[in-house]
């Protein structure tokens, strides 16, 4: 099950610069949480180019681990 996070600007409790969920609540996107380059304060990047996109919520990708 996906633990979806509201998203908080101004929150750094999110791993920078590895790649989560995010959502606007009708679609789902991959990207990477990181400061911006050009202006103040962080977002969300994909492939190092800001997105943006109305994120309401992230979530950490929890994939299954592989079985031995």
């Amino acid at each position: 099950m996906i633990e979806w996070v509201e998203y908080d600007r101004n929150s750094r409790a999110i791993e920078s610069h590895v790649n989560h969920l995010i959502t606007d609540g009708r679609n789902v996107w991959i990207a990477q949480h990181a400061k911006y380059k050009y202006r103040d304060g962080y977002g969300w990047h994909e492939d190092r180019e800001p997105l943006s996109l109305p994120v309401t919520h992230w979530a950490k990708i929890n994939l299954p681990e592989e079985e031995i």
